[in-house]
């Protein structure tokens, strides 16, 4: 991934500071450096898209401290977001519902990793 994608990603959630959720075009070689590593990159297809054959050329870009509603990380410019491959979304209606789900699992996978810490390490205090 290039520092341009970067900075326009930067650019785009710096503009609409409340957006957690950005569709993009993919940028050639985007995914490049996880490819070279022998990794696939995460992958969003909306339960609405009904065909098996899909065509994954656009981008999910999900910030996930503004998911999570931290006021901090905007203080000192800290971002963390999630980018995953994701088919074409041009209609307006298509990205509404896909952000929204969207949102909801990564909402609830980070809700697991949590419970999954906190469960590890309350096995790990009794021990």
């Amino acid at each position: 991934m290039t520092r341009d994608i970067l900075i326009n990603d930067r650019l785009w959630f710096d503009r609409d500071p409340f957006a957690i959720v950005r569709f993009r075009r993919q940028h050639a070689e985007e995914f490049a450096t996880l490819i070279a590593q022998s990794q696939q990159a995460p992958v969003f297809v909306p339960s609405f898209c009904t065909t098996d054959r899909v065509r994954l050329s656009w981008v999910a870009v999900v910030d996930i401290l503004q998911l999570l509603r931290d006021c901090n990380a905007s203080e000192d410019g800290t971002r963390l977001r999630l980018r995953m491959q994701t088919i074409p979304l041009h209609r307006a209606d298509q990205r509404v519902k896909a952000r929204e789900e969207l949102i909801q699992e990564v909402a609830s996978e980070l809700l697991d990793q949590a419970l999954m810490a906190e469960a590890m390490s309350c096995g790990w205090d009794a021990a």
